[in-house]
C-alpha cells in the first residue's frame, strides 16, 4: 500500500529533494581546470555500486581458498571463467560471471569502517579538516551530469538506499562544498520504506488542487518583490522540482515492486532496493549514480553462522555469510539478468565490492575473520566491461596479491575504482574545483596517496 501524501509531508519530502539533486537550473558552475590529459572513456550513462559495508572475507566469496575447517556446504567448484567458486554461497551469481570482470588484486588503506568507507564513497584519504567539504563520487557525479538532463526527468542524478550509519560505519557521505543540487536523495526500505513522496491515486486531484492554490500565493508574493529575490526564486524552483517528481505517474511504477519480483529479488531489503535500481535504471529518468549498500558483512565472529545447520533456504536463521550471501546472491543476479535482458547492461556500469578484505589464515577465537587491508576483491559488469575475465590473484591463502595483471603493476585501489567509474560516465577523472571554504581545490581523483605517489588511473584492463 502507497503511503498518503499531506501537505505536510509534501514539504518535508521537499527538503529531501531540494537535497536530492532536483535542482539542476540553481546549480552555481565552480572554477574546474583538468591536471593532467585524461580520456574518458563514456561507456556507461549510469552506475550502480554496491556497496558491501563491513568488508566481505574474500576466501569465502570472490576469492574463494579452501581450509581445512571451511564448511562443506559451500560446495566449491571450478567455473568455466578458470575460478574456483562458491556455489553453495552464491550459485546465482554464478550464472552472471561470464558478463562480469572479477578482480582480485584490490586493495584498500584503511582497516576502520568510518575510514574505510569514507575512501570508498569518496575516493579520498579522511581528512578531518576537510572531510565537510569533500563531496562523494555519487555528488560529484550529480554535478557533472546536471547538464545532461532532460526536460523530462523527474529522478534525481544520485540515489542512495539502505545505507547502515552509525558510530562504526560511520554515515553516508554527501555533496561537501558542491551545490544541494548534487546531495543524494537517500531512502531506507530495510523498514517498510520512507517514501512519503508516492502518491494515492484518489488522492492525486485533490493533491494538484492544493498546490495550485499554493501557486497562487507564490505568484502573489513575486509580483509583490518584483520578482527579483533570489530566495523567493530559488524557493519556488525547489517546490516546482519537488512537486515534479511527486506528480509524476511514473514515480509510483519505480517504487510499487511486485510480490513475484521481490521474491525472485530475494525478498529482503536489499533485493528492493536492488529492484528500485533497476526500475531507476529503466524509467531513463535523470538517475545517474545509484548506491545501494547492504550491511553486515563485518563477519569478526560466526562467520559460518551459529549452528551450521539448515539449508541455504534458511539463510536468515544461520546468520554469518549464510545471511548476507543469501541475500546478495539471488538480488545481484536478478539485477544483471533484467539489465540485460532489457538492453541496459552495456550503458550501465555495476560495481560490487567492500571497504576492504578479512584476516586470512585460521579464524579468531570466536571464529571469524579482522580487518584486511592488503587484499580485497570486487565485480565489475556492464558500461563496457569485458565479461568472463579475472584480472589478478593472491596466494593459497587469500592475503597476499601474487599477480597485479594491470598495466599499473601494483593493488588497485579506491583512487582508480574511482576513477574508473569517472572515466565511464565521461568525467575527466583528473579535475579539480576550486570554491572550498579550506581555500584548497579538490581534484576529484588525487596521483598521491597515503603513502606517497601511485598515479591514480581507470583500470583499462577491464574493457579490453
Amino acid at each position: 500500500m502507497l503511503p498518503t501524501l499531506t501537505r505536510r509531508r509534501f514539504w518535508q519530502y521537499g527538503a529531501v529533494t531540494v537535497t536530492g539533486g532536483l535542482l539542476a537550473p540553481l546549480a552555481g558552475r565552480l572554477n574546474a581546470a583538468a591536471t593532467a590529459k585524461a580520456s574518458p572513456r563514456g561507456s556507461a550513462d549510469c552506475v550502480i555500486f554496491v556497496n558491501l559495508v563491513g568488508g566481505p572475507s574474500q576466501m569465502d566469496t570472490f576469492d574463494y581458498k579452501a581450509y581445512k575447517f571451511t564448511p562443506e556446504d559451500l560446495d566449491a567448484r571450478r567455473h568455466p571463467v578458470g575460478v574456483t567458486w562458491p556455489y553453495g554461497l552464491l550459485p546465482k551469481t554464478a550464472g552472471i560471471l561470464g558478463d562480469a570482470a572479477l578482480v582480485r588484486s584490490m586493495a584498500a588503506w584503511e582497516t576502520l569502517h568510518n575510514l574505510g568507507q569514507f575512501y570508498l564513497q569518496v575516493g579520498h584519504a579522511f581528512n578531518a579538516a576537510r572531510a565537510k567539504e569533500m563531496p562523494c563520487i555519487g555528488s560529484v557525479v550529480a554535478y557533472e551530469t546536471l547538464s545532461r538532463a532532460k526536460a523530462t526527468d523527474y529522478l534525481p542524478p544520485f540515489v542512495s538506499m539502505n545505507f547502515p550509519a552509525g558510530a562504526v560505519n560511520g554515515t553516508l557521505i554527501r555533496e561537501g562544498f558542491l551545490d544541494s543540487s548534487a546531495a543524494p536523495l537517500t531512502l531506507d526500505v530495510r523498514k517498510g520504506g520512507n517514501m512519503p513522496f508516492l502518491l494515492k491515486e484518489s488522492e492525486r486531484e485533490r493533491f494538484a488542487g492544493r498546490l495550485d492554490f499554493l501557486h497562487s500565493f507564490d505568484t502573489s508574493r513575486q509580483n509583490r518583490s518584483g520578482g527579483v529575490n533570489k530566495m523567493y526564486r530559488e524557493w519556488d524552483a525547489f517546490s516546482r522540482s519537488a512537486e515534479k517528481m511527486i506528480r509524476s505517474p511514473q514515480v509510483s511504477q519505480i517504487f510499487s515492486l511486485k510480490e513475484e519480483e521481490r521474491t525472485r529479488y530475494g525478498a529482503s531489503a536489499f533485493g528492493d532496493a536492488c529492484l528500485i535500481a533497476r526500475n531507476m535504471v529503466a524509467a531513463g529518468a535523470g538517475a545517474r549514480f545509484i548506491l545501494v549498500n547492504q550491511g553486515g558483512w563485518d563477519h569478526h565472529g560466526d562467520i559460518y553462522g551459529k549452528s551450521g545447520k539448515g539449508t541455504m533456504e534458511d539463510r536468515r536463521v544461520r546468520g554469518g555469510l549464510y545471511s548476507n550471501c543469501g541475500d546478495l546472491d539471488p538480488a545481484l543476479a536478478s539485477l544483471v539478468a533484467d539489465l540485460k535482458a532489457a538492453g541496459k547492461l552495456e550503458r550501465t556500469l555495476v560495481c560490487v565490492m567492500g571497504e576492504f578484505g578479512r584476516t586470512p589464515g585460521n579464524l579468531t577465537d570466536i571464529k571469524g575473520r579482522d580487518h584486511w587491508p592488503g587484499v580485497r576483491s570486487g565485480l565489475f559488469l556492464g558500461g563496457g566491461v569485458k565479461g568472463g575475465r579475472v584480472i589478478g590473484a593472491t596466494d593459497e591463502q587469500g592475503g597476499k596479491i601474487t599477480r597485479f595483471e594491470w598495466h599499473k603493476n601494483r593493488p588497485i585501489y579506491p583512487e582508480d575504482v574511482t576513477a574508473t567509474i569517472y572515466s565511464c560516465l565521461g568525467i575527466d577523472w583528473t579535475k579539480k574545483l576550486s570554491g572550498a571554504p579550506s581555500g584548497r581545490e579538490f581534484i576529484y581523483v588525487e596521483d598521491m596517496s597515503p603513502t606517497g605517489f601511485i598515479g591514480s588511473t581507470e583500470i583499462k584492463e577491464l574493457f579490453v
